[in-house]
């Protein structure tokens, strides 16, 4: 292996047999796992095809860690990290690349308790590592049987106890679900069962075939598109990524609906029960102002990353936050984005709304967001330091990046933590509005 995988706040993500391999997994395991003081530690995988030999590898370096490996084999994301909790383990890996296309993979630490590691945590983590790390091969010892345990059923349990069943099951409501034939098809089919709701679907084998480009977005999802627009009985659709801990929204005739709608309507739900602040990252969308705003509590914004919202919420006091890629964190379920949960929030506010995905989405103002991207294999945070030259007479907040606000609107200029690669998001009263802050900052990046 002649280069390291992307190793960030969100994790560690690479191209498996190249910047990811079984013996970069297996000294990572052992690491992590004797920082951890040994115990249980739990495993979990989406659908890839590479997944079952990272696992192996990692039950291995978990032994000689010093720890016992727990395999809960394939769950979601937010299904490890549940799993972490109920089963007291003293930590746990997850072996995803969430949204990324084959041949990723990738590696996510979850902390004991339940939640996934804050940037410092991961950084202590790869310090020892790359302290021990040389690149040469393992030398092969006894295979680690892993000790087999069932999460889905207790983070089912989570779910059912945070919404009104009852109202659900009243509602007669069906739903088309798309799971890009990733991990959520081991947790969904139960999940509605137990809510009474009907669901009709494509692209939910547990095969790792990602028929379509694995990131959530309307512009991917031709074909639940296609299945909900086929008939008047669908309610709305609802769209996982490989790993579950992102959900987007479908209208019930295969309208696009902005993934940002997630978070806002789970929010939406959240509040009306009871009144928190609630806590997202820079680059989610202004409705979330909005529905806080209609409820009477504050926003705090954090830097990108699941973790950083997450620190958030704790010094917030907040009892739901998430993020605008469609993940929403209700910590009376689990202290991560769950796209599981998301959707049993939206379901019950159908229940309690009696109204359909696009009647929901029509309460709140509609803004228009532009996602761009460029490549950058250099030093990104010197593109960043030039920008915030360029634009110092700007409203600005540099705390991750640079986002520039204006009265209609903000543009979001950051390295990402997944990618080698710049993100610009832009939203604002209008398309045009929304494509000319991001124009604005995409031809300066390329000069």
């Amino acid at each position: 292996m002649n280069h390291l995988p992307i190793m960030t706040v969100s994790g560690v993500r690479g191209i498996v047999g190249d910047t990811l391999t079984p013996d970069f997994v297996h000294v990572l395991a052992q690491v992590q796992t004797r920082l951890a003081g040994g115990g249980d530690i739990i495993v979990a995988r989406d659908t890839r095809p590479s997944g079952p030999e990272l696992a192996s590898a990692i039950f291995d370096g978990i032994a000689a860690g010093g720890g016992r490996p727990i395999d809960i084999g394939i769950a979601p994301t937010p299904t490890a990290c549940v799993a972490v909790a109920h089963f007291g383990a003293a930590s746990g890996i997850m072996i995803t690349a969430s949204h990324n296309p084959l041949p990723y993979n990738g590696y996510k630490m979850i902390r004991a308790g339940g939640r996934l590691f804050t940037g410092q945590e991961c950084d202590d983590v790869y310090r020892a590592f790359l302290s021990e790390w040389t690149g040469a091969p393992v030398s092969p010892g006894a295979h680690t049987a892993p000790v087999r345990k069932d999460a889905v059923s207790p983070h089912i349990d989570r779910i059912l106890a945070a919404v009104d069943v009852e109202a659900i099951r009243d509602a007669c409501i069906t739903v088309a679900v798309d799971s890009i034939n990733g991990a959520a098809g081991v947790i969904f089919p139960v999940l509605l069962e137990r809510l009474g709701v009907a669901w009709r679907g494509v692209n939910n084998k547990l095969d790792g075939d990602f028929v379509h480009n694995p990131e959530p977005r309307p512009e991917h999802l031709s074909q639940v598109s296609a299945l909900l627009a086929s008939s008047n009985e669908f309610w709305g659709g609802f769209v996982f990524d490989p790993d579950a801990d992102r959900l987007a929204l479908m209208g019930e005739k295969g309208q696009p609906l902005s993934e940002e709608l997630t978070l806002v309507l789970a929010l939406e739900n959240i509040l009306g029960k009871t009144k928190t602040p609630v806590a997202t990252n820079l680059s989610t969308s202004m409705m979330v102002d909005d529905v806080a705003r209609a409820f009477g509590v504050r926003v705090i914004r954090a830097k990108i990353g699941e973790a950083n919202v997450v620190e958030a919420m704790a010094r917030g006091g907040c009892g739901a936050g998430g993020e605008g890629n469609g993940g929403v964190i209700y910590p009376l379920v689990s202290t991560v984005r769950d796209g599981l949960c998301g959707m049993a929030l939206i379901l019950e506010l159908m229940a309690l709304r009696k109204a359909p995905a696009t009647s929901l989405a029509s309460r709140w103002p509609t803004y228009h967001i532009v996602k761009e991207k460029i490549p950058c294999e250099g030093d990104s945070r010197s593109t960043i330091t030039a920008l915030e030259k360029i634009f110092s007479g700007e409203t600005i907040d540099v705390q991750d990046g640079l986002k520039i606000i204006r009265d209609y609107g903000w543009v979001h200029v950051r390295p990402s933590n997944t990618e080698p690669i710049i993100r610009c998001y832009a939203e604002a009263r209008t398309p045009e509005e929304a494509a000319a802050l991001a124009a604005m900052v995409m031809r300066q990046i390329k000069r």
